[in-house]
Order: structure tokens, then C-alpha cells, then sequence
């Protein structure tokens, strides 16, 4: 296993305008060895949601990633994943590709994980997501709202890992949760040590880049409206979940006990999530699914001095141990959404 420079994953905190999502999701589990630093920020309530607001996207422009490239195999079925289950498609953006590339980059060239970066090391392109998103050109400060990236990070080369590793992500409910949200705008980079000129090519990142403007704010879900990920008639989920920072269980080794597929849930902006009971069955058999207790932003035992990763509006059950390949599985997910009660019954099919 190749020994990687971690960055502080506690520096992971909400920022004013959206939670910063700062975790990386490392499929190799990284590994002590660095010495570096970055400045951890100040942990602040989630803000006034805002004003501007538009419908769910049904239509973008073709993506303009080259054809058989990693991007757009990755930019292709994240976008399947939000449409199918009423999130809205995420327009290609050239900065935040710029944005994703750079930092991806970065790290190969550094050696390390995280979402931070070390002014004066080669590659630099900013401090943090923000900062790099300011560079590349995607707007001023204070003119979007992001500081959001979801990255894996492992062993091997990025050859056929833009889908595998959009679907692991996709199954880790920290970052899963973030890349369903209400962004407009997306950039993705995959790449590995072959691309920054480094040998044996024995590493690559996948990193994904979101935001919206201001002017135009995010995309929202009719008013009364339950999301869930995965949702009915949702294929390919992955069926177990060996590694993610922030841990979903804090001191559970995942590697060696993981966890299986999670659902997340998304009720109106503004609106407070509560989720008062989840049951999962395999579907062939009807034999019941042990799960774990639900996690929203009133219980994310990764808070940081009292504020959630997650906004109060989403949350997640996960699986308590790894389900079966190529299975159907039914859940039930009861609870309220801003005091209303609402109950969702689907059924989703693992991969492999």
C-alpha cells in the first residue's frame, strides 16, 4: 500500500453559504507519514437559505469532455443518478473543471490527501476549494456558492474508475449527500500519476467540483417534496462502504467491518428532516436488513463544536453490514418534513 501525506481532515467544517464538505473518501485508507498543517476554520451556523431559487433541471448542454475519457463516463452517470431520483441535472463548467483538475493534480504531484493545499508547493492553484474556484474564473468572492468537492482517492490507475468511482461515492453518505444537493454547475477530473509525468503510475483521483451562482441560486424540488438516493427503480448500488472521512461511526474500522449501502433523504430547503423510522427487507426472500440508527444534523456524531456536516434538511440510514451482489432490496423510510408527516416505500438492486 502506498503511504500518502493526509492533511488535516478535521479542518472539514460548514462555511457560511454551504457546508464545506472536506472529506475524501480513500479507498486504500491512506496512511500517516505527513508533517504538514493546514488552518482549521471556525465552525458557523448554517445560514438563511437563500431567496433565489429555481426548478429542477431537466436539460443541459453535452458535456465536452473528450469521448472515451474517465470525465465523461463520471459526469454522464452522476448526472443519470441526480435525474432519476429528482435531484436535477449539473451543467459541464469550464472553471470548475479547471478547479477540479488543478487540485487533483496537486495532490499527485505532492503526494498527499485532503481538500486543502500548501501555498508554495508545486501546483498550487489555492488554499481551498474556494479559493481554487476564485482562480480558475468561476466568479468573485461572495458571487457563488460552493466550497463543495467529493474526491476519491486510490491505489492503481484511473482506467475505468470515472463510473466505479462516482458509484463508490455515491455510496458514501457524507459525500453522497453533498453531491445530490442543489447545486447548478459541476467540473470533473480524473486523473493519475501517468497524467502529472510521475512513474510507476500506481495512484489517481478522481475530483468533482460544484456550485452555483448567486444570481441564479440553486436548484429546488417542488415545495412538499421527499427525495430520497438511492431511490425506485435505482440499479448498480454498491453494496458495502469500507472507507470514508469523515467516518459515518466514529472508531469503527471500516476496512475490516464495513457498512453496506446507505439511503439518503432530502425533504424541502428550510425545512427540518426528521426521520422516525427506516426498515430495509431483501426482496426475494423478505428477510429484514439489520440498519443503523438514522443520522441527521440534530445527531451527526462528526459535528464540530455543535455544527452538522448536513443541513437540517437531509439525512441518511445506512446498512449495518454489507449487502449482497446483484439484489433487490425494499425500504420504508417514515418521518417528517418541516412537521409534516410523509412515508416512502422503493426498491433498489445492488452491483457489484
Amino acid at each position: 500500500m502506498e503511504m500518502k501525506k493526509v492533511l488535516n481532515h478535521r479542518s472539514a467544517v460548514p462555511m457560511v453559504g454551504s457546508v464545506l464538505m472536506l472529506a475524501i473518501l480513500s479507498a486504500c485508507g491512506g496512511g500517516g507519514g505527513g508533517t504538514a498543517s493546514t488552518p482549521t476554520p471556525t465552525p458557523t451556523p448554517e445560514p438563511t437559505p437563500v431567496v433565489v431559487t429555481s426548478p429542477i433541471v431537466t436539460s443541459v448542454p453535452p458535456a465536452t469532455y473528450p469521448v472515451v475519457s474517465e470525465e465523461l463516463s463520471a459526469f454522464n452517470l452522476l448526472n443519470a443518478e441526480r435525474s432519476r431520483c429528482g435531484f436535477g441535472l449539473l451543467a459541464q463548467n469550464a472553471a470548475l473543471d479547471t478547479a477540479a483538475r488543478g487540485h487533483a493534480d496537486w495532490l499527485l504531484i505532492n503526494n498527499y490527501t485532503g481538500h486543502y493545499q500548501i501555498a508554495g508547493t508545486t501546483g498550487f492553484t489555492g488554499l481551498a476549494p474556494d479559493d481554487r474556484l476564485v482562480a480558475s474564473g468561476y466568479g468573485t468572492s461572495g458571487s457563488f456558492q460552493s466550497n463543495a468537492e467529493a474526491e476519491l482517492d486510490a491505489n492503481g490507475t484511473k482506467a475505468g474508475n470515472g463510473v466505479t468511482g462516482i458509484r463508490r461515492l455515491l455510496n458514501a453518505p457524507y459525500h453522497m449527500l453533498e453531491m445530490i444537493r442543489g447545486y447548478r454547475d459541476v467540473g470533473v477530473a480524473v486523473r493519475d500519476k501517468l497524467d502529472v509525468g510521475i512513474s510507476p503510475n500506481t495512484r489517481f483521483v478522481l475530483n468533482t467540483s460544484f456550485g452555483y451562482k448567486n444570481s441564479d441560486g440553486p436548484q429546488v424540488a417542488a415545495s412538499g417534496s421527499v427525495l430520497t438516493y438511492p431511490c425506485d427503480g435505482s440499479t448498480g448500488m454498491v453494496p458495502s462502504l469500507t472507507a470514508e472521512s469523515p467516518n459515518p461511526v466514529p472508531g469503527r474500522n471500516l476496512g475490516a467491518n464495513p457498512l453496506g449501502t446507505s439511503v439518503g433523504v432530502k425533504v424541502d430547503i428550510g425545512n427540518t428532516l426528521v426521520i422516525t423510522s427506516a426498515s430495509m427487507i431483501k426482496v426475494s426472500t423478505g428477510t429484514p436488513i439489520t440498519l443503523r440508527a438514522p443520522v441527521t444534523a440534530a445527531n451527526d456524531p462528526n459535528a464540530i463544536a455543535g455544527v452538522s456536516y448536513f443541513k437540517n434538511n437531509e439525512g441518511f440510514v445506512s446498512a449495518d453490514a454489507p449487502l449482497e451482489a446483484n439484489t433487490q432490496y425494499q425500504v420504508t423510510i417514515a418521518g417528517t418534513n418541516g412537521g409534516t408527516a410523509f412515508s416512502r416505500t422503493f426498491a433498489f438492486t445492488t452491483g457489484q
